[in-house]
């Protein structure tokens, strides 16, 4: 589903995207990903998502399931980001946010013509095959909000 396609299926049901703060703050105190026991841990390592909720130790102090390592989500937020995958200015933040992966956070590239940075939709919380990298402080701000992907999701807020 495309950043657009997910903003219109929150304002149809009468919500919308969660902010990147909202969403920091949903996530905060979920579990920081590292063994995937197929059960109850975050779903880090797996073939594909799993079901919302499924993962018992995968909550935030908030009570809210599956904020890392499930699927990406997009929120409301957009950059001024990298958007060329895997750009030179990508990579993982450092043991100070927990090795999650950050992408296209740092628009350091040239500017003007043949430019890749362009506005990029914020996704948060890396998918199921980011590993360890899936974490609370997990950033991509290296797609357009054209992009869609199995792996990739959205949740609502009033």
């Amino acid at each position: 589903m495309t950043w657009f396609q997910a903003q219109q299926a929150c304002a149809l049901s009468g919500k919308r995207l969660l902010t990147n703060a909202e969403w920091q703050m949903a996530a905060a105190g979920t579990p920081d990903p590292g063994t995937d026991n197929g059960s109850t841990d975050c779903a880090v390592s797996s073939a594909n998502a799993v079901n919302t909720g499924s993962r018992s130790n995968c909550v935030s102090k908030w009570m809210v399931n599956d904020m890392v390592g499930n699927v990406l989500e997009w929120v409301a937020d957009w950059m001024q980001g990298n958007t060329s995958p895997w750009a030179p200015s990508t990579g993982t933040a450092g043991a100070s946010y927990g090795n999650d992966y950050m992408y296209g956070t740092n628009p350091a590239g040239a500017q003007g013509a043949g430019s890749t940075n362009f506005p990029a939709a914020l996704i948060r919380g890396g998918s199921w095959s980011f590993g360890t990298g899936a974490g609370v402080f997990a950033l991509l701000a290296n797609n357009g909000p054209s992009n869609a992907s199995i792996s990739l999701g959205f949740r609502c807020a009033r």
